[in-house]
């Protein structure tokens, strides 16, 4: 299977980025707002980068899959389930 690229406008749209920098951010490790888990960057030209479109694509699963582990803890005895 041949493997595409996504370029920026194509990213934030599939993942719902309102700027260009949210993606940097994630990707920049001093940022505060690193993700090590976030997809790395492809440079694709000599000022050109773009992202594998299954790597965005697994990255989204995983969230979506931790999201709901999350929502899935038990509740201690007495624990309201909304504060």
């Amino acid at each position: 299977m041949a493997q595409v690229f996504l370029r920026w406008p194509e990213v934030k749209k599939r993942l719902g980025f309102s700027s260009t920098s949210a993606i940097w951010y994630k990707t920049n490790p001093n940022s505060n707002r690193y993700d090590p888990t976030f997809p790395k960057p492809v440079k694709i030209g000599s000022k050109a980068v773009a992202w594998v479109e299954s790597e965005i694509d697994a990255w989204q699963k995983a969230r979506m899959a931790a999201r709901h582990v999350e929502t899935a803890k038990p509740r201690r005895r007495g624990e309201e389930a909304w504060k």
